[in-house]
């Protein structure tokens, strides 16, 4: 049995790492992305494929839903299951636009842990948006539906890959 200072180092490195990344800097290369309305945002998303951080791995039946609060910020809540017939689960969490392009945000699950996300793009339709770390490391193709066309999920990945998202990491989520 590891003693409390094993214990306590490994949260010291794992909290280290979580802040590292958490305050990475936007890359000086950073794409101009086109203003968006951050009501566009609102709602819920099913996640149809990510580039999954370690807590995501496994997941099925995920959903984001962003609701809009008065200070500004949104609720962030992440919706999953273990399995298919396993019970839902949620995990709430905060997140806050970073400018006013509606584009960038920081989220926050775990104080003081926190990630910045970007929305590279949303359809015209709104349907459909890609989300992506500032260093592409991490990705998320939201859908309004938990299905969405072959055709529509190519575009989607051609774009990621555009963003410089390492697409053979991509995951499909199952969804009901």
């Amino acid at each position: 049995m590891p003693s409390i200072l094993q214990r306590a180092s490994a949260l010291l490195v794992i909290a280290g790492a979580f802040l590292l990344a958490g305050c990475a800097s936007t890359p000086s290369s950073a794409p101009r992305l086109a203003a968006l309305e951050r009501e566009r945002l609102l709602g819920t998303w099913h996640i149809i494929a990510n580039v999954p951080y370690f807590a995501e791995k496994g997941k099925v039946a995920t959903r984001v839903e962003y609701i809009a609060r008065d200070d500004g910020k949104l609720d962030d809540l992440f919706y999953f299951r273990e399995s298919m017939d396993a019970p839902e689960e949620r995990w709430e969490g905060i997140a806050w636009p970073l400018d006013d392009s509606g584009t960038r945000y920081r989220a926050r699950f775990i104080w003081p842990f926190s990630t910045e996300f970007w929305v590279i793009h949303m359809d015209d339709d709104g349907q459909l948006a890609l989300i992506a770390t500032p260093d592409a490391q991490l990705a998320w193709v939201y859908s309004r539906t938990p299905q969405i066309d072959p055709t529509r999920y190519a575009a989607a990945i051609a774009r990621f890959a555009d963003f410089g998202v390492d697409t053979a990491r991509l995951v499909r989520i199952p969804q009901p």
